[in-house]
């Protein structure tokens, strides 16, 4: 039977603790289960692995201190490193201890339109690897398709297969947050073009906190792939160091991808600023143009609006007239000087 899947019923033990998720597999089988955090003695059995085996154990979402402490007492592992997993301010990083390693990274991706970076722990043993995210959800649903086909690599490889395969996953994560980020920035790119408003520094602000964060994240990850491909990691198997340099070079891509479109912004923001100016100067000359047009004709009304009592002009039959028909020829020779001189 390639695989079987043992499922319980979740309303009958809701009130028993988070459920664990945990994953056997080999070549010719596959087995996918879950166990209670409330269960202390499963949780212990865990760690016993038939030789044959690989397996995944998968924790999604706040997790209390007394499970994991049960995990890394039935695993082995460093104390520190368990009361680590809680701390989600952590860098990304790896360490190399005797029989495993412990990587942390960053996952990131939108939920509700919001950008949400989760801290996820990954330790890899010689025939385990352990999975600690910090909500629930993640983006490991192809690896466990994957899985459940016989003939896939991941099934005949070992556990550092399976840990490059979710580091993979979450590095391909941050392509796609930067697919969505890119596409702000065209669909804001276009707003400025069209229509220069104060709400689109808002918006390039607020891109460009995102794309901060997302850099602050997936730099210190470039490290951790440098080093685990290196011999020093005994637990990488030499067949499984190619893709691990993948991963390598896909973090200086997408490290790569945010300074260009940090760029990318920093011009949004200069042409904003170039057509709030060129807006403010058109204003400007039509105003400074309606203020030419009208200086001599004020200087008409001024003159023959003095008070003097012997002005020649003001006993003319036709001076009302003559003097609209004067105003009228000068500010018609002035505009069409000013379009000879295309001023606008």
């Amino acid at each position: 039977m390639d695989s079987e899947n043992i499922q319980a019923g979740h309303a009958a033990e809701k009130n028993t603790g988070k459920r664990i998720e945990v994953v056997d597999y080999n070549a010719e089988k596959k087995r996918s289960y879950s166990v209670r955090s409330a269960d202390p003695e499963r949780i212990a059995a865990l760690a016993d692995i038939p030789e044959n085996l690989v397996r995944w154990v998968n924790i999604d979402g706040k997790c209390e201190s007394a499970v994991l402490q049960n995990l890394g007492k039935a695993f082995r592992i460093h104390p520190l490193i368990i009361r680590n997993i809680s701390n989600h301010t952590q860098r990304a990083k790896i360490e190399e201890y005797q029989k495993y390693l412990h990587i942390v990274a960053k996952m990131i991706y939108y939920a509700r339109g919001r950008l949400v970076v989760e801290h996820v722990n990954l330790i890899l043993g010689p025939r385990y690897v352990i999975t600690v995210g910090e909500t629930e959800g993640d983006v490991f649903d192809e690896i466990r398709l994957r899985l459940q086909n016989k003939d896939s690599y991941v099934r005949a490889a070992g556990p550092d297969y399976l840990a490059y395969l979710l580091l993979d996953a979450i590095v391909e994560g941050y392509f796609d947050v930067l697919d969505v980020l890119d596409q702000k920035i065209d669909e804001l790119e276009e707003q400025v073009m069209s229509v220069t408003s104060q709400d689109h520094l808002h918006a390039i602000r607020g891109i460009k906190k995102e794309l901060l964060l997302v850099n602050k994240n997936i730099r210190p990850l470039r490290d951790v792939a440098a080093i685990i491909e290196k011999p020093a990691a005994s637990l990488i198997q030499p067949s499984t160091q190619p893709y691990l340099r993948d991963i390598y070079n896909h973090i200086v891509q997408a490290i790569d991808s945010t300074e260009t479109s940090r760029e990318l912004l920093s011009g949004l923001t200069d042409l904003h600023m170039s057509n709030t100016s060129y807006k403010l100067n058109e204003i400007m000359k039509v105003l400074t143009i309606i203020s030419t047009l009208f200086i001599p004709l004020t200087f008409i009304v001024g003159v023959y609006g003095m008070n003097f009592r012997y002005m020649p002009e003001l006993e003319w039959k036709w001076g009302y007239g003559i003097t609209w028909i004067v105003m009228i020829v000068i500010s018609c020779c002035m505009v069409c000087f000013f379009k000879k001189k295309k001023w606008f």
